[in-house]
């Protein structure tokens, strides 16, 4: 039986949650979507969801992007940003599509590859995933693919998990990009859907500017 949450509305996301849905299915599915943004597609263990993000997802995964990069331009900080990548691995049937994702102390693993296999390169240090739509338990999945730092935001504030042997752990600081609280994360979120993208961005720099002139 197919499952379908928050059916199509302007200001909710669509989710369909398929089951018994085989390994085969989901790559051609893949392969099938290879040129589009959305839908995101979640695979755990024959069960897929297909999500079609909101207008306000896109702009929170957007400023999330923003923030990270200027707050790692200004810590001199290399991070490669890859967006909502697929990952997969055949040999546990999981797949993800992250809302927003970064490398940062593995980011050196990766530079200059154009394609990634998880039997041999690293996880992102860093998964953004807003959790307020999702059917799937997206803590448990990605903690088998052993990620070290998820962003878990739940449509008004952001908590930062650290996985510790094999479970995720919540913290107050990101362990990745120390920086980064919380607290911080939430409020810039938070204002970055009230204020112009301008002085937002601004906000963003001279903080990230101050956290460097403090260390």
């Amino acid at each position: 039986m197919t499952s379908v949450l928050n059916p199509a509305k302007t200001a909710e996301a669509r989710v369909v949650l398929l089951p018994h849905v085989s390994w085969g299915t989901y790559e051609r599915l893949l392969t099938d979507l290879s040129d589009y943004s959305v839908p995101h597609l979640t695979y755990d263990q024959g069960k897929l969801e297909i999500m079609s993000p909101t207008a306000k997802h896109e702009k929170v995964n957007r400023s999330i992007e923003l923030l990270v990069r200027n707050t790692a331009l200004e810590m001199n900080i290399e991070v490669a940003s890859l967006g909502s990548t697929t990952f997969r691995r055949e040999d546990i049937a999981r797949g993800f599509e992250p809302d927003s994702c970064f490398y940062v102390q593995n980011e050196p693993a990766i530079r200059g590859k154009l394609a990634l296999d998880l039997l041999v390169d690293p996880p992102p240090d860093i998964v953004f995933e807003d959790i307020t739509s999702s059917s799937i338990n997206k803590r448990a999945l990605l903690a088998h693919f052993a990620v070290p730092e998820v962003w878990c935001y739940d449509d008004e504030s952001i908590e930062i998990l650290n996985l510790v042997n094999g479970a995720y752990v919540k913290s107050e600081r990101s362990s990745v990009l120390p920086c980064l609280t919380a607290k911080a994360l939430t409020d810039f979120i938070a204002e970055s859907l009230t204020l112009s993208g301008l002085e937002w961005m601004k906000k963003v720099r001279d903080w990230a500017r101050q956290q460097k002139a403090a260390e």
